[in-house]
Order: C-alpha cells, then structure tokens, then sequence
C-alpha cells in the first residue's frame, strides 16, 4: 500500500474509532506505521485527581505498569508540555536539551529500554483547567532524527485527531445525558450523583451541588469525592461499585457523614450503577465512566421541606409544624416534646389544635394524613 493510501486509511479508521473506542489501539499501530515510528502514546493526565493514563499499544505492558507507578514521576517532560497551545507540535529538544535528558535516569532506565530514542515529537489535544491529553511519537533509539516526513506526516493527522477527541467528547455527552434522564436525577429532592472508579463526579443534581458546595459533610478532595472529616470508607464503598468480583460483602454500601452540631448527619447511599446504555471509558477525553450513583439525603432540608408542606396543607404555625414533623417518628407526643425542648403541656395543646386543623382525632389516623402531606414534592422553599 502506497504511503498515500496508507493516510487515507489510517484518517478512515480514526473516524471509526469515535464510534469504536476499542479500534483506538489499531489506530495508534498505525498511525506509528505511517509515520515510520518505533512508539506512538496517547496519554492523559487528571493533575488534581492524579490520575494517569495511557494507551501505547507498542510498548510492553509490564514497562508500562512500571512507568505509571514510578517513572512518570520522574520525567521531566510531561510539566512541560503543558505550556504548548493545542495543536502545536512540539519535539523533546523544545522541552529538555538532548544531553541533559539522556543522562537521566528515566531515560536509561525506562525510555530509551522500552523502545524510544532522543528523536520524538508530539502535540497537546486537549489542555483544560488541570487535564491535559497528548499524543505523540518517538523513533527507535540511534534513529535520532526527525525527518521532514514525518513531521508533515504527523501534521496532516493531526487536525483528525482533535477533530476526533471533540466528537468523542460530544457523544461521551449524550449517552451521559441519557443515563442521567434514565435515573432521573433531577426528579428527587435529595442529593444523587454519578462517581467513576477514582471517585470523580461525572454528574451531580441540583441538590447534591449544593451540598459540595456547602462543604459541611461531602466536598471535593484533590478531584474526588471525600468525607470533610477525613474518612475514607465513602471512597472503598464506590472503588468496591467498580469490581467484577467484590473481595468482601457485596459492593456498596450506607453511611451517615457526621456535621458540626446542631446540624444532623447526612445520610448516604452508594449503589452500583446498573445502567443499560454502556459508555465505554475513554480516558483522554477527560471523563471517567461513572460506575456507582451516591444518594445522600440531609436529614434537616427533608425535614424543613415536611414543614412547609404542612403548614401551607394545613394552615399550622411554625411551631405546630415543627411538632407534627417529630410526632411522624411515631414514639408519641411525650418523645416528640423533648426533641423540640417544649413542655409536654405545651405539647398537648399543639397537637389539639393540629388535630382540629387536620380533622383528625386519633394519633395513627394524624399520622397517615402527616405522611402523605409531609412528602409532597414540589413544595420547598
């Protein structure tokens, strides 16, 4: 196959692989074919999350273990390729002088070992707040020229590949629309948000927004989700949303997320998401494939919302309201006036004017009229 026809046909199946994620390795195969390259990397970087990510489906994949774990750590490029605009191709020489980048260790060690010499270039696709993603080329060690050919190789491929990323950004977007309208997130009053396998929002609903931003009991930590108070349990509990095969009890799980007195605990729910639109991860757009929905409900706005429904339902004062919400706990007016630091007597008369505005005359009769009212929707404030 001619060196044209060789481009054509690498340009048709980088088309095919937004529809396709798993041709992406065949694409870099040959795109590193027709450029004439030892190596050819797509690499994505979450500095806040730090989260790395690669796809280098030339390279062995225990050098590749090893470089996530330890030698990414050590080279000096990745920080400065960051600097470059998008689109732009830059060469190592641009990024670290020859001489000083061959004496590292990572070089010796790691680079030059798995099959990359001094003569590569890249280009940043993607450069937002702190994620980055870059593709790029390296020649076999002692080829340590970049011919004209290939940079104007690489040059024609590029406006594809970007063109590429923003498509698979774009349907990345609606199939995450689709799942997100499937668990009608919006439709509930407490908070629910989609978390990936590290632990990063892939999308929140109005009210678990405010709770982050809120910062009292669930926040952002380093990119993920996080207890304020430090606790890790809520990130083992999405991790274990991740696993085929949980190691212990099943994946999952319930916990109440302590606040400063006198605000209650949040409650929380984490559940694997078993959506039935597959989204396939596709690390260097910069989203993670959500794997676990987190409900958490605050006991004080749920309680606050039964409130107002009761007052605008039935016309009760707020101090009434208040009573009526802690009688639905059902151990009786006695429990219910200690928790709201009133009189018993003062209690009694409350609940005889609640009964009179509710035309009710029994507790159980006054409860079940509560509930229904209480758990209106519709009606916050």
């Amino acid at each position: 196959m001619s060196r044209d026809h060789a481009l054509i046909a690498l340009i048709d199946l980088i088309y095919e692989a937004t529809l396709d994620n798993d041709l992406w390795p065949e694409v870099l195969i040959k795109l590193a074919d027709v450029i004439g390259a030892s190596q050819v990397s797509m690499t994505s970087r979450d500095q806040r999350a730090d989260i790395f990510k690669t796809l280098s489906p030339r390279t062995d994949p225990d050098f590749l273990a090893s470089y996530r774990r330890y030698w990414r750590l050590q080279n000096p490029l990745w920080q400065r390729t960051i600097s470059w605009r998008v689109g732009e191709i830059y060469r190592l020489d641009n990024l670290v002088p020859r001489k000083d980048y061959s004496a590292t260790p990572v070089f010796n060690e790691w680079w030059r070992p798995s099959g990359r010499g001094l003569a590569a270039a890249g280009v940043n696709l993607l450069v937002e707040e702190q994620f980055s993603a870059l593709v790029y080329f390296a020649n076999r060690p002692g080829m340590d020229v970049l011919t004209d050919q290939q940079l104007r190789t690489f040059n024609m491929v590029l406006p594809h590949l970007t063109r590429a990323l923003r498509i698979n950004r774009r349907l990345w977007e609606m199939e995450l629309k689709h799942v997100a309208a499937t668990e009608r997130l919006e439709a509930f009053s407490q908070g629910v948000l989609l978390a990936d396998a590290s632990g990063r929002v892939v999308r929140a609903n109005a009210s678990a927004k405010a709770m982050l931003d809120d910062g009292s009991g669930i926040i952002f930590d380093k990119g993920r989700l996080a207890v304020a108070s430090g606790s890790e349990l809520l990130q083992k509990m999405i991790v274990s949303c991740a696993l085929t095969s949980p190691v212990r009890g099943s994946p999952g799980g319930e916990l109440k997320i302590p606040r400063e007195p006198p605000r209650s605990p949040l409650d929380v729910t984490v559940a694997p998401l078993r959506s039935k639109i597959r989204l396939t991860e596709v690390p260097w757009i910069g989203v993670g494939t959500p794997v676990a929905i987190v409900t958490v409900s605050d006991p004080d706005i749920d309680r606050r919302r039964r409130e107002t429904n009761l007052r605008r339902r039935f016309n009760l004062t707020a101090a009434e309201s208040r009573l009526a919400v802690e009688i639905l706990k059902g151990d009786g007016r006695a429990a219910a006036a200690r928790r709201r630091g009133i009189a018993d007597a003062t209690a009694k008369t409350q609940l005889a004017t609640i009964f009179e505005k509710t035309k009710t005359h029994r507790q159980a009769e006054l409860i079940r009229l509560l509930l229904d009212a209480a758990n209106a929707q519709g009606t916050d404030e």
